[in-house]
């Protein structure tokens, strides 16, 4: 089992988790947040305390497949591959998008368009 990687890993998690805990005391009550659903920006706009559920809900589901990934790897003798970079790299595009839909959020008021 890496361990570099599940320590990433979790520090990208925690990070996921206290941008959550920020959002949820900084933006108003009544607050929209927006979400990415498809090729354009962010489209879609739920209530800040669905949003701020949902980016670590996703960031737990990538937590698992990265230590799911790495037991697999050491039941198989170890070894580098691609499937452990990709958890890691898709918990970070969440970090980065939740925290690019907070700062959205914020600079409106927690008001969508």
């Amino acid at each position: 089992m890496n361990v570099a990687v599940l320590i990433i890993d979790s520090l990208l998690l925690l990070g996921i988790l206290c941008v959550s805990i920020y959002g949820a005391s900084a933006l108003p009550p009544g607050a929209r947040v927006p979400i990415h659903f498809g090729p354009s920006l962010f489209n879609n706009w739920v209530p800040k305390n669905v949003a701020l559920v949902m980016w670590p809900i996703g960031g737990i589901a990538a937590y698992v497949i990265s230590i799911a990934v790495a037991r697999n790897q050491q039941a198989q003798g170890g070894g580098s591959s691609a499937a452990t970079v990709v958890p890691t790299v898709l918990l970070a595009v969440i970090l980065v998008t939740h925290v690019v839909a907070l700062r959205i959020s914020l600079s409106r008021g927690g008001q969508a368009p």
